[in-house]
């Protein structure tokens, strides 16, 4: 007689497993929907988007460290960026000589 009122329980537990994956699927349906707004909207940002501000901020620091000048206030000479690498490279590779010529010396003593 019991059997009458007693729940469904295994009706009740797979319409409550049934909830759980369609939750998960749609969260997870969701979460992909939205990723794939978010990149579209970057790469259409990106394609509308101009730096004519940073580029001309660059050309002219570009601009000044290309050539040469001299500051009247401090004193100091500037020269082009390409020169002033050249002036590093042959400076290092003259103290890289002198270590090298020291340490021949030392063995030979």
């Amino acid at each position: 007689m019991a059997k009458y009122d007693d729940l469904n329980t295994r009706q009740i537990f797979i319409i409550g497993i049934a909830s759980v994956v369609v939750t998960a699927v749609t969260i997870l349906a969701v979460q992909y929907v939205y990723f794939l707004l978010v990149d579209a909207h970057k790469e259409s940002l990106q394609a509308q988007s101009s730096y004519q501000r940073q580029n001309a901020v660059l050309n002219d620091q570009v601009g000044s460290i290309s050539k040469y000048g001299a500051d009247p206030l401090t004193g100091n000479v500037t020269i082009p960026i390409s020169k002033a690498m050249e002036l590093v490279a042959q400076e290092s590779q003259s103290e890289s000589d002198n270590h090298s010529d020291n340490a021949e010396t030392k063995d030979a003593t």
